[in-house]
């Protein structure tokens, strides 16, 4: 009786791993996809030279510097594919109104295969915006706000159907700590299962 107990608590102890290891896996790709934004994250200077081609290969960067006394917020915008599209940015996990105070600075990251950096649009808030555009070079001033082109009314639209978070991101970072949460659990009960069979 006590054999038959310890066979039903076992397979049912293989059940729960088969899954949490099946649901790990599963996940997995998300593991990789937070991966790669961690190492996006981290300059690339502090990067190995082989790690850092392979992740920022196309790469570029344009780093804006805000000498007006206010807070402004930033947008980089592209225009490769004919209609204006967002250039997500993953500061703070925001992907368009990236703030920068005054006096301060801020890296806008894009491809330059693919979505060439064509304009930042610069905003006091949602309905007060000026273009600075751009001409490829990687850092910008901006002196006066006022002294900005206005922005098309397109980008405009674009940029306010644009969430603010970058949802893609937080999900993709809460499944990588679900990832390793399963294997985590997994690895914890394979462990407890061979020291009680050994």
């Amino acid at each position: 009786m006590n054999n038959v107990a310890q066979s039903g608590k076992t397979r049912g102890t293989r059940w729960i791993r088969s899954t949490l290891l099946f649901l790990a896996l599963l996940t997995s790709p998300a593991l990789c996809c937070g991966g790669l934004q961690l190492l996006e994250a981290i300059p690339s200077t502090w990067l190995p030279g082989p790690v850092d081609f392979v992740v920022n290969l196309f790469e570029a960067e344009a780093r804006l510097e805000n000498a007006t006394p206010e807070t402004l917020y930033l947008t980089a915008v592209s225009t490769t594919y004919a209609d204006p599209r967002v250039i997500p940015q993953n500061i703070a996990f925001r992907q368009r109104s990236i703030p920068v105070g005054p006096q301060g600075a801020v890296v806008l990251k894009y491809d330059s295969a693919d979505l060439r950096l064509d304009g930042i649009v610069v905003c006091r808030n949602d309905d007060n915006c000026r273009l600075l555009p751009t001409d490829g070079s990687s850092l910008y001033v901006l002196s006066s706000y006022n002294s900005l082109e206005s922005v098309d009314p397109a980008w405009q639209r674009v940029i306010n159907s644009q969430p603010v978070p970058n949802f893609p991101s937080l999900i993709i970072a809460a499944l990588s700590l679900v990832c390793i949460l399963l294997f985590s659990i997994w690895l914890y009960l394979s462990g407890r299962e061979r020291r009680r069979a050994g």
